[in-house]
């Protein structure tokens, strides 16, 4: 497989522990998306309401790796009222909009997946590779076998128009649960 870096924001750890899982399966670079505010306690909570919903691109710190210098950056990030967390906006903006090819993944309570994998596609300005949705309860409960189709999809890459439909339809069949 390619150069694959995996980046994440997590508040909560359901992300981290995703994003650890494919790095460790992809053999890939792992680089946390960090605020520089803290987003603990319940001023942090707020904090994250607030930033999400007003779509803002908070200050976060310098990553270690270059998105540019990897073939592929699979993106993680928890939503946060039903919209994108708002160290990952900044993070794709500023670094990851440039990358070569992207996947997605998100973790959340329950909602809110199609509209911050749409917002993630919208803001890199291309379609993923494969996408990834997963509950905090899937996770909680297993989901090594909708981790291993996102991985599939994520090394396959047969050319032309019907690579994009396989990836396409691997992405859904990730995605769906």
């Amino acid at each position: 497989m390619s150069k694959v870096l995996v980046a994440f924001h997590s508040r909560t750890g359901y992300t981290r522990r995703v994003a650890q899982a494919l790095a460790r399966t992809l053999q890939a670079d792992l680089e946390a998306v960090e605020p520089v505010r803290t987003r603990s306690g319940v001023l942090g909570y707020v904090r994250c309401a607030l930033e999400a919903l007003g779509r803002w691109e908070p200050q976060i710190r310098e990553p270690s790796h270059d998105a540019e210098k990897y073939d592929l950056v699979v993106i993680g990030t928890p939503v946060w009222f039903w919209r994108l967390a708002s160290p990952v906006r900044s993070y794709v903006t500023r670094h990851a909009a440039r990358a070569p090819r992207v996947a997605f993944f998100c973790t959340m309570g329950s909602q809110g997946s199609e509209a911050v994998l749409a917002e993630l596609a919208r803001l890199t300005g291309r379609a993923p590779v494969a996408a990834l949705a997963l509950t905090d309860r899937d996770i909680d409960r297993g989901y090594a076998p909708r981790l291993d189709a996102f991985v599939q999809a994520l090394r396959a890459r047969p050319p032309g128009r019907r690579g994009r439909a396989r990836r396409r339809a691997a992405a859904v069949a990730a995605t769906a649960g």
